[in-house]
């Protein structure tokens, strides 16, 4: 990844998290690196643990920004977030939800996969 690619990620993961603040959720942690892959935002939504990947695109080039998390990375979202709630949070409900940015435009899809 580039110093640009993750200089945007970084504004991108910052701007989500401010925007799911102002709708309640606290975050727990940011940039969780397991052996399964990296969790963006790890936050509380009232008693649920949601672990939320942050999806940028500046241009329509590659698609929408919620078209970007595939199968792929879902499933090692997958593993990386139960491997995370099995140490951190054994036995907790959790969901996965997606805070996708497309330009300017931000969108909160909760329960997403």
């Amino acid at each position: 990844m580039s110093a640009s690619t993750s200089s945007k990620g970084r504004r991108g993961e910052d701007a989500a998290a401010r925007f799911l603040t102002s709708r309640g959720y606290r975050i727990l942690a940011r940039n969780v690196h397991l052996p399964g892959g990296e969790l963006d935002l790890v936050c509380l939504d009232g008693n649920c643990l949601v672990f939320v990947e942050v999806k940028l695109r500046c241009g329509s080039s590659f698609g929408s920004a919620l078209a970007g998390v595939g199968p792929r990375k879902r499933a090692a979202l997958r593993a990386a977030a139960a491997d995370y709630a099995q140490i951190v949070a054994p036995g907790r409900r959790f969901r996965f939800d997606v805070v996708a940015i497309d330009g300017n435009r931000l969108a909160l899809h909760r329960n997403a996969f």
